[in-house]
């Protein structure tokens, strides 16, 4: 059985949650692919760090924690480094070398230059999470084995497909996408351009050709998203991000299609670290419901084959 863990920023909070009712079931994991979050909570499961430590690690993270790990740095690369990230990684994991984990790990980065994934099969723990989750801007690209790396979640916020094509016959994914339920003001014309433009100008480099036609027209639900929230610059370039990833999720779920996927319902846009413990609850809570189908699936497979 192979577990796909998406992007999502401090969303991430439900992995843990979901992870914990897993484990607390017995479902068999043999394989965790995780995208920015889902690699750092994902990594640090596969690296053997209890999910109790986990759990609290969310539960310590506060305003403060939060200021602590985004202190700039002055480079022109990026708003700040990583290195105290770097630091709480470090000190959860060692010097782990994700070939030598217990549980097999993979983490999906994007080359900056190039635009393509990367999937880091081995070295460093630390490094390949640090690299898998430096959002452009932010963080500073991270050097990793020849690449300038920069978050997975631009090229396959939810990896699939990286389940799929190393071995899974079975995969659950664990989707943060956001998908707002509540109905917004009419379509704002000028917001939508400035957000197409914004994926075209900015993202477009890091996607196939195939997949930026879709992008430019919008469905009635995701126009109503982008007019929710003022039109102001910062609100414009989260709406498109999540526009862009909701799109890629949905392609490549398209053409490769997992076998159960638990949605949990976050409603809080944007997230905030300093809330993780609503995150961990709603992704004990989607695990459970997902349960009865999860064991259903297993039942109805050769164990040999999971």
């Amino acid at each position: 059985m192979g577990l796909a863990l998406s992007s999502g920023g401090a969303r991430g909070a439900a992995h843990t949650g979901v992870l914990q009712v897993l484990a607390a079931n017995d479902i068999p994991i043999d394989l965790i692919v995780g995208t920015s979050i889902g690699a750092m909570v994902g990594g640090l499961y596969a690296a053997g760090v209890p999910l109790e430590r986990i759990e609290q690690e969310w539960l310590n993270t506060d305003l403060v924690q939060v200021a602590k790990n985004l202190m700039p740095t002055f480079s022109r690369h990026g708003w700040s480094s990583g290195s105290r990230v770097s630091q709480m990684l470090q000190r959860l994991v060692g010097e782990a070398q994700i070939e030598e984990l217990p549980l097999k790990f993979v983490a999906v980065a994007a080359d900056i230059n190039s635009g393509e994934e990367v999937v880091i099969q081995q070295g460093p723990l630390v490094e390949a999470i640090r690299a898998s989750a430096s959002i452009p801007g932010l963080f500073v690209p991270a050097a990793f084995q020849g690449h300038l790396l920069v978050d997975g979640g631009l090229v396959n916020p939810l990896p699939v497909d990286v389940v799929r094509r190393l071995g899974a016959q079975l995969v659950i994914a664990v989707d943060l996408g956001y998908y707002p339920q509540q109905p917004g003001r009419k379509p704002g014309l000028q917001l939508t351009k400035r957000a197409i433009r914004f994926i075209e100008g900015h993202l477009g480099g890091l996607l196939p050709d195939r997949w930026m036609a879709p992008l430019r027209t919008l469905s009635h639900a995701e126009r109503e998203e982008l007019s929710r929230n003022a039109p102001g610059v910062i609100n414009t370039l989260i709406l498109a991000s999540v526009i862009l990833q909701r799109r890629i999720v949905k392609l490549t779920q398209m053409l490769t299609p997992p076998e159960i996927v638990i949605h949990p319902r976050l409603a809080e846009h944007p997230p905030r670290y300093y809330s993780a413990r609503r995150g961990i609850e709603a992704g004990r809570l989607a695990a459970e419901q997902a349960l009865p189908q999860i064991k259903r699936l297993l039942r109805s497979v050769p164990e040999d084959s999971l």
